[in-house]
C-alpha cells in the first residue's frame, strides 16, 4: 500500500511539474537551446519505496550504426541578392518629397523621392535661352554643329534624370522641371527608406568640370520578379551534417511539398539567433510562398553513422532535449543531448554511449523527480512563467 501511495504521489508531482516543460517526444523542431543548469548530466536515485521494473519504466538500447537520416527544421523565404535593388540618386541636392514607406508595393516607374537642385534648374533655363537666341543658333547651323549640339544638350538633360517627355515639354512649351524624380526601377516591395524630406544628400559632382559621380542610396526594394530563396536554420552542432546538394522538402500551405536542393551552407553562426544557416534557391516564384514567410523544412541527409535511440527516448523540452540512461538498480543518469538528425523511427544523438540502456517510458516521472530534488521548485515555477 505504501509503495502504491508513494508511486502515486511521485507520479502526480512529476506530471504537475513536467507538464509545463515537455512539448513532445522525438520532434526535433521542438528542441530549443540550453541553460547552464540543464546542460550537465545529473545522477538520480529512485526513492526506496519505488521500484524500477518493467511495469513502471520501458527501456531500449542505444544502437550504433548507419541510418538514412532526415533533419527537420524551419526556414524563411528571403530575396536572392539579385532581387534586392538599391534606388540610387546620382544628383546632389535636397530631398523635397518622399512618396513611399517601407512595406509599400510599387510599380516600375512609380515615384520614390524627389530632389531639388538649383543647378538642374539653371541648366534647363540655359537651354531655353539658347533656343531663343536665334543669332547663336544661326552660327551653329552655318558651322554645321547645331545637330550635334542639340543632341549633346538632350543627353545632358537625360543625365540629370529628365525623361524624353519632360525634355520635349521643355523645348516645345518651356516647362521647367523643378524637382528630379527618382522612380522605382522594377515592380516590387520597398524594404527600407534611407532619407526624409529636407535631407541634404551628396552624390558627387555631376558637372563637366569635375565629373565625379558616387551615387547615394535613398531607398531599397525587392523586385517581385527577382528570384527568391529559402534561408534555413540549424543548431551549430547540426551544421556538420548538412552539405550543399542535399535535397530539401518545403511544406506548402496547400499540404503539398516542394523539392529543392541546398546551394550553400553559410559557415558563420548568426550572432542574434545562435543558428547556422543554409540557402535553398527557389529559382522561380512560387505562388504559395511570400517573402518573409516561415516554412517547415525536411533536409534529406546521406546515411549517417552515430548512436541512434528510439524517438520516444528523447524528452523534448523548453530547456534542452534529454535522455535518461539506466546505470544500475534505481540509478539513472539524466543526460542532455544534441539531436543531430533523425530517421523515421530513431534520432541520432550525441552524448550517449553505444549500447547504453535508455528509458523510453516513464521519463516524465524521472524528470519530475529531477525537478523536485536537483533544482529548486521555485526555478520550475520561474520557467513556467516564461
Amino acid at each position: 500500500m505504501r509503495h502504491k501511495l508513494g508511486l502515486t504521489c511521485l507520479a502526480g508531482w512529476s506530471l504537475w511539474l513536467v507538464a509545463t516543460y515537455a512539448w513532445g517526444h522525438g520532434d526535433t523542431s521542438q528542441f530549443a537551446g540550453t541553460t547552464q543548469e540543464d546542460n550537465v548530466p545529473h545522477e538520480l536515485t529512485l526513492p526506496a519505496n519505488v521500484k524500477d521494473d518493467q511495469s513502471i519504466f520501458g527501456f531500449a538500447e542505444a544502437k550504433p550504426g548507419n541510418q538514412q537520416a532526415v533533419l527537420h527544421t524551419y526556414g524563411q523565404v528571403a530575396p536572392d541578392a539579385k532581387a534586392v535593388l538599391d534606388i540610387n540618386a546620382y544628383v546632389s541636392g535636397q530631398i523635397r518629397r518622399v512618396f513611399v514607406r517601407a512595406g509599400d508595393l510599387v510599380s516600375k516607374g512609380q515615384p520614390v523621392v524627389s530632389i531639388f537642385n538649383p543647378e538642374f534648374i539653371t541648366t534647363q533655363k540655359g537651354h531655353l535661352q539658347l533656343l531663343k537666341n536665334e543669332e547663336k543658333l544661326q552660327v551653329l547651323r552655318e558651322e554645321g554643329r547645331l545637330p550635334d549640339y542639340m543632341k549633346d544638350a538632350r543627353e545632358n538633360l537625360r543625365w540629370w534624370g529628365m525623361s524624353d517627355a519632360q525634355i520635349k515639354a521643355l523645348t516645345d512649351k518651356g516647362e521647367v522641371v523643378e524637382e528630379i524624380i527618382l522612380p522605382a526601377p522594377a515592380d516590387g516591395v520597398i524594404t527600407d527608406v534611407f532619407t526624409q524630406p529636407g535631407t541634404l544628400i551628396n552624390a558627387g559632382d555631376k558637372t563637366m568640370k569635375a565629373f565625379v559621380v558616387m551615387g547615394r542610396s535613398v531607398a531599397r526594394m525587392v523586385s517581385t520578379r527577382g528570384p527568391y530563396l529559402i534561408e534555413g536554420f540549424l543548431y551549430f552542432d547540426q551544421q556538420a551534417a548538412v552539405r550543399p546538394g542535399a535535397e530539401v522538402e518545403i511544406d506548402l500551405l496547400s499540404g503539398k511539398t516542394l523539392r529543392r536542393t541546398i546551394s550553400q551552407v553559410v559557415p558563420a553562426i548568426d550572432s542574434r539567433g545562435q543558428r547556422a544557416r543554409f540557402l535553398v534557391p527557389l529559382a522561380q516564384a512560387v505562388p504559395e510562398l511570400a517573402m518573409g514567410q516561415a516554412v517547415n523544412l525536411a533536409v534529406h541527409l546521406p546515411a549517417a553513422y552515430g548512436v541512434w535511440v528510439p524517438r520516444n527516448a528523447v524528452l523534448g523540452q523548453q530547456l534542452r532535449p534529454v535522455v535518461y540512461v539506466k546505470r544500475g538498480t534505481k540509478q539513472y543518469l539524466r543526460q542532455p543531448v544534441s539531436v543531430l538528425s533523425e530517421s523515421a523511427e530513431a534520432l541520432r544523438v550525441s552524448g550517449i554511449a553505444p549500447n547504453a540502456t535508455v528509458v523510453t517510458e516513464g521519463k516524465m516521472i524521472l524528470e519530475g523527480l529531477y525537478r523536485m530534488t536537483a533544482n529548486p521548485v521555485s526555478q520550475a515555477g520561474e520557467h513556467h512563467d516564461h
